[in-house]
C-alpha cells in the first residue's frame, strides 16, 4: 500500500509547474534539529536536508548558537531549550508522515540540500508547508545570514 501512495504522490507532482530546479520524494530517517533532518531519496541515497529560509534555535554549542545568542539577546540555556522544543515539534510532525516532497535549487556550505519541504497529508487532503509550520510558533525564525 505504501508504494502505491509513494508513486501516486510522485506522479501527481510531475504535472505541477515548479519554480525550483529539482524535486524529489524522500523518506525521513532522522531529525537533527528544528530545521535539519536526514532522508532517504528514492530508497537509495541518504542526504541531509535543511529547511529553506528557516532558522530554528540550536540544540548544542556551535558558531550558529553564538550568532543566535548575540542576535536575539538570549542565554545559551534559553537557546538550547528552545532548540529542543523546535526539534521535538519537527519530529512530531514528521513521525506521522512517511513521505515528504522536497523542492530545491542548491546545497549549502555543509553539503545539505536547502529546500522547501511539503507533506501531502492524506487524512486532511491538504498540503503542509513544513517551513510555514515551523515558523508558526516560538523556537524558529526567518533565516538571518551571519554574513551581514
Amino acid at each position: 500500500m505504501s508504494k502505491i501512495i509513494f508513486y501516486s504522490i510522485l506522479f501527481s507532482n510531475l504535472f505541477v509547474k515548479f519554480t525550483f530546479a529539482h524535486e524529489f520524494i524522500a523518506t525521513i530517517t532522522k531529525v537533527h534539529d528544528g530545521d535539519t533532518f536526514s532522508a532517504t531519496v528514492y530508497d537509495k541515497e541518504e542526504t541531509k536536508i535543511r529547511l529553506l529560509d528557516v532558522d530554528c534555535f540550536e540544540t548544542a554549542m556551535n558558531k550558529r548558537a553564538a550568532f543566535q545568542q548575540k542576535l536575539y539577546h538570549l542565554s545559551y540555556d534559553e537557546i538550547f531549550k528552545q532548540g529542543k522544543v523546535s526539534k521535538a515539534k519537527l519530529k512530531h510532525l514528521l513521525q506521522n508522515h512517511r513521505y515528504i516532497r522536497v523542492q530545491w535549487e542548491k546545497r549549502d556550505s555543509f553539503g545539505r540540500i536547502l529546500g522547501k519541504v511539503f507533506i501531502d497529508d492524506i487524512k486532511s487532503n491538504d498540503i503542509i508547508d513544513v517551513s510555514e509550520y515551523m515558523l508558526s510558533d516560538d523556537g524558529c525564525n526567518k533565516y538571518v545570514s551571519q554574513k551581514q
